[in-house]
Parts: C-alpha cells; sequence; structure tokens
C-alpha cells in the first residue's frame, strides 16, 4: 500500500515512487499542497541535516513536483513541524545551518512568489531575518589556500574531487564539458560559502564555514558560472545545493551595496579576487548514470530549469550538463 505522500502525489500525476518519509505533504485544500519539514531539516534543532540531504532541499522537490504534476495551477506552501514566532524571533541565527535554511526560504519565496509560499510563521520568521541581514553587514570566508591538484592525492578524497580538478584543468574539457567560451577562462575550485556577522569569527557564524563549498566556478565573459558536481552520486539535492550557491555568488559578489562582502584576506588564493560579472549561471553537472531517479528523464530535467530561469531576477539562471567518464558530453540541454 503506497504512503500517504505517494498517494496525494499520484493524484497530481507526479511520478515519483519514493519521495521522504520526513516530509508530511498535505492536500486537504486544493489547489495547495502543503509541505512540512521537521524541525531538524530546518535548521531549527540541536542536530540539523544538510541542507542536501533528501528531507532537507525542499527547493529540489518543490521543483520537481511544479514539473511533473499535470496541475499548472498548484501551488506549494512550505512549513516546519511545530515551528512558531518564537522560535527565531530575531537577530543571529543560533546555527549555520539554520541560517541557510532562512536565506533560502527568503531568495526561494521572493523569487518563485507566484506558485510557492510561507506558512504564516516561517513568513514572520522570514521577515525577521530580511531585517537582520538589511540590519548588519556580513563578510565571507575565503580560502586560505589553493585547491590541491595532485590526482591520486584527490581520488584518495573521493571521485568528484579527482573529476573537478580534470574539468577545471584541461582546456578542452572547459569548452566542450563545462561550456566556457574559452580555455583560458578564469577557474576556480572550492568556493568558500560561509558568512558571518561583522567580520570572520567563529562565534559570528550566519551560514556554516568550514569544508561548505560550491564545487568550482568560472568566469566567462560578465558571467559568473557556478557548477555543482556529483560523479556517481544520485542526490536530488542537487538542485537545493545549486540553488544556494548561486544566489551566495550573486549577492556576494554581483549585487553592489549589499551589506554580504567579500573577505578581502592579505593574499588571495584560488583566484577568489577575481571574481566578478554582472551576472550568474547555476550549472548542475553529473555523470550520465548518476542521476537520480527523479531528474534521469532529460525532458523533466528541462522542464525543471524552465521552471527555475521563471523567476523574479533575471541575474541569475540556471542549466544543465551531463557527461560520461570518458569525458565526452552525452546531452546537451
Amino acid at each position: 500500500m503506497p504512503s500517504k505522500n505517494i498517494t496525494i502525489l499520484n493524484t497530481l500525476n507526479i511520478g515519483i515512487t519514493k519521495f521522504p518519509g520526513d516530509i508530511s505533504l498535505n492536500y486537504d485544500n486544493p489547489p495547495k499542497l502543503v509541505m512540512t519539514l521537521t524541525q531538524e531539516a530546518g535548521g531549527f534543532s540541536e542536530k540539523p541535516i544538510n541542507m542536501q540531504d533528501n528531507s532537507a532541499c525542499f527547493e529540489a522537490w518543490c521543483l520537481i513536483i511544479k514539473a511533473q504534476t499535470s496541475n499548472p495551477g498548484l501551488k506549494i506552501e512550505l512549513d516546519v513541524d511545530g515551528i512558531t514566532v518564537a522560535s527565531y524571533p530575531s537577530g543571529k541565527p543560533v546555527n549555520g545551518h539554520l541560517g541557510r535554511f532562512l536565506y533560502r526560504i527568503l531568495k526561494f519565496s521572493e523569487q518563485y512568489k507566484q506558485w510557492f509560499e510561507l506558512s504564516p510563521a516561517l513568513e514572520e520568521i522570514k521577515k525577521n531575518f530580511k531585517n537582520y541581514l538589511d540590519t548588519n553587514k556580513f563578510e565571507t570566508n575565503a580560502p586560505l589556500n589553493e585547491a590541491e591538484t595532485d590526482l591520486d592525492k584527490l581520488l584518495n578524497k573521493g571521485l568528484e574531487r579527482y573529476v573537478e580538478q580534470l574539468l577545471v584543468d584541461t582546456g578542452s574539457y572547459k569548452t566542450k564539458i563545462l561550456k566556457l567560451s574559452s580555455a583560458s577562462a578564469i577557474v576556480g575550485r572550492q568556493l568558500p560559502v560561509g558568512l558571518f556577522v561583522g567580520t570572520k569569527a567563529k562565534d559570528h557564524v550566519v551560514f556554516t564555514g568550514g569544508t561548505s563549498a560550491a564545487d568550482f566556478w568560472a568566469v566567462d565573459g560578465d558571467t559568473v558560472k557556478v557548477y555543482e558536481l556529483k560523479s556517481k552520486n544520485s542526490m536530488v539535492g542537487i538542485i537545493t545545493e545549486i540553488f544556494f550557491y548561486s544566489n551566495y555568488v550573486c549577492d556576494v559578489f554581483i549585487e553592489k551595496g549589499n551589506k554580504m562582502n567579500p573577505n578581502k584576506p592579505k593574499k588571495y588564493y584560488r583566484n577568489y579576487d577575481k571574481i566578478k560579472g554582472k551576472k550568474v549561471q547555476g550549472i548542475m553537472l553529473s555523470n550520465s548514470d548518476g542521476w537520480h531517479a527523479s531528474l534521469k528523464d532529460v525532458a523533466s530535467r528541462n522542464q525543471i530549469i524552465d521552471i527555475m530561469n521563471d523567476n523574479s531576477i533575471e541575474k541569475i539562471q540556471y542549466a544543465w550538463i551531463e557527461y560520461n567518464f570518458k569525458m565526452s558530453i552525452t546531452v546537451t540541454p
């Protein structure tokens, strides 16, 4: 017997056969679908879940549902179980996972407001967080050293790090796979995406620091391209990751006059000081057999991209790229 979530998705003609049991769906008031996360998924718990986890990546599931439903008028409301306005009255987030979640719901609700909304409690919490962003100054964490380039060492750390280096260090791969206009385009690996209120300090964390990073990036003309890479690692969370990274890069490196500023260390690594442009393209990159089941269909992926690109901020656009391990392109969206 299918779960309640799958029954609801079947009602909407959405062909998802597996859906996280930790996310609750409710369709008692069509055409609104209510998606409720756990407190761990939102970062409100002492044991927060990473944003790319199946139970936390609400952006991914919302976009997949919108792309697959036969009801174009479907609206989605996001909630977090047991959360009230008092759960986050104002001020600094209690951990970096909560900070990222609040930033994500702020950006997603602004950019897709024609079909996405927040529960009343989350809406007020979002407003409190936006006020916090508007009334404080923030600083990022810049790279502290150059990224590892030894392929043998990288392969020991995991396949994705190995593939990252192959892609950014080979001219033909830059143009044929990464779709850069020139093999000499400026690139960098492992872009830190931490954020701190005031200045960088352990007790100033707003977004998780440490190893939190976009896989790699490139400056291509007036566009900063940000890549999230998956190699034999099927996760719908790739969508959530690229959404967060793209908005982060836009706010930190593209927008002028806001209060999120790149750190200015005495010495720059990974071409951090060269991340400049007028717009951002977030690119999801996976090998041909590495897509999650919900993303294997090319037509469905392209429909997701169409929805993502129909946003309220033209400075951010998205794309898919698929490759195989012989480093030749099999699908070009």
